[in-house]
C-alpha cells in the first residue's frame, strides 16, 4: 500500500511539473516584447508590448501611424486627418472614428495606452496626461521635406514596427526618384515657373515645405524673385505683400486650396480676385489665365505621403492642361 502511494505521488509530482511554465521562461518571454524609445525630450519610454490603443494629435504624424499599424489599434486621430484639403489620408482614416479634440478631456476619455504629440505642444498639457498614466511620445516638429525620414523611423520605433517604417521610406524614395527622372527629361523650353499661393496669400521661398515639394516636382519657385535674399525661414512673415508678388513673373499660379473648416474663403473666389486685380495685369500667369487649383495637400504634406504629393502636382503642371 505504501509503495503505490508513493508511486501516485512521484507521477503527480512529474505531471505537474511537466506542464508547470519554467520561471526561466518568463523573462526571456519579456525581453522579446520588450522595448525601449527615447523621444526628443530625451525621455526614454519602455514598453512590454506593442501599444495597442494608439492616439495622435498632429495630422502629419496621424497619417504615418495609419500605414504603420492596424487600424483597430487607433483610438484617436486629429480632426484635420479627415480634412481632403490639408490631409493626403482622409480616406484611409475613415475607419477611425475617435478624434482628438484640444482639450485634456478628449485624449483621456480615449484612453490610449500611446499619446503621441508634437514638441510644440504645452508641457503642462503633456505633464497633465503623463500625471494620469498615458505614455506620452513627443516627436519634433517638422517643416522640411528632408526632415520626414527621421520623424517616420522614430514613429515606426515607437509604435513597435521600424521594419514597416523602412518600408514606407523606400516607397517614397522610389517614388521621388521617378519624378526626378521625369524632372530630368524636361528640355529648359518645358520646365515651369510658378507662384504658390495659399489662403492668405503668396507663400514659398527656400527653406521650407512648399518650396521643397514645388522644386522635387519640378517647378522653379518664383517666390526668390521677389525675396532673392530669403534663403531660410528667419522668424519674419513669409507672405509676399502684392508689391513683392509684381516683382516675380510666374508661368502659372498655383493656389494651394484649404478652407480650414469654411474658415477661410473659396479657392476659385480668390483666384477671381487674382484675375481681376488690375495691380497684377502685367503677370505673365494672370494675363494668359494659367492657373492650377489644388488640395493645399499637395504643396503642404509633411509625411511621407509628400512623395504622393510631388508626384500629383507634377501631374497637374506637366501631364494636364493647364487654365481655371
Amino acid at each position: 500500500m505504501l509503495k503505490y502511494i508513493l508511486c501516485i505521488t512521484l507521477l503527480l509530482t512529474l505531471v505537474t511539473c511537466g506542464c508547470r511554465p519554467s520561471y526561466t521562461d518568463v523573462p526571456q518571454q519579456a525581453a522579446i516584447q520588450k522595448y525601449t524609445v527615447c523621444d526628443t525630450r530625451g525621455k526614454e519610454i519602455t514598453f512590454y508590448e506593442k501599444p495597442k490603443r494608439i492616439a495622435s494629435s498632429f495630422v502629419y504624424a496621424d497619417e504615418i501611424i495609419l500605414d504603420l499599424v492596424d487600424h483597430q489599434k487607433i483610438v484617436g486621430l486629429s480632426k484635420w486627418v479627415h480634412d481632403p484639403g490639408l490631409s493626403m489620408s482622409c480616406e484611409q482614416a475613415a475607419d477611425v472614428k475617435g478624434t482628438v479634440e484640444n482639450n485634456l478631456e478628449s485624449v483621456i476619455a480615449l484612453k490610449p495606452d500611446l499619446f503621441f504629440a508634437a514638441d510644440t505642444t504645452k508641457k503642462e498639457y503633456i505633464d497633465s496626461l503623463e500625471d494620469v498614466g498615458i505614455k506620452v511620445y513627443v516627436f519634433k516638429y517638422i517643416s522640411r521635406l528632408e526632415e520626414i525620414p527621421k520623424l517616420v523611423r522614430n514613429l515606426g520605433k515607437a509604435v513597435g514596427e521600424p521594419q514597416k517604417a523602412e518600408l514606407l521610406l523606400q516607397k517614397m524614395e522610389d517614388k521621388i526618384k521617378a519624378v526626378a527622372a521625369k524632372t530630368a527629361a524636361l528640355t529648359p523650353e518645358e520646365r515651369k515657373s510658378g507662384l504658390l499661393f495659399l489662403r492668405f496669400g503668396a507663400i514659398g521661398g527656400e527653406g521650407c515645405i512648399y518650396n521643397d515639394i514645388m522644386t522635387a516636382a519640378g517647378i522653379e519657385d518664383c517666390y526668390w524673385q521677389a525675396r532673392p535674399e530669403q534663403k531660410k525661414y528667419d522668424g519674419t512673415s513669409r507672405i509676399l505683400s502684392k508689391e513683392e508678388v509684381l516683382k516675380t513673373d510666374p508661368e502659372i499660379l498655383i493656389i494651394g486650396s484649404w478652407s480650414q473648416g469654411g474658415a477661410y474663403k473659396d479657392s476659385t473666389k480668390q483666384l477671381e480676385e487674382l484675375y481681376s486685380d488690375p495691380v497684377y495685369t502685367g503677370i505673365t500667369a494672370v494675363k494668359k489665365k494659367q492657373a492650377l487649383i489644388i488640395p493645399q495637400s499637395y504643396v503642404n504634406c509633411l509625411s511621407h505621403h509628400a512623395a504622393e504629393s510631388i508626384e500629383k502636382l507634377h501631374t497637374a503642371v506637366y501631364e494636364t492642361a493647364n487654365g481655371v
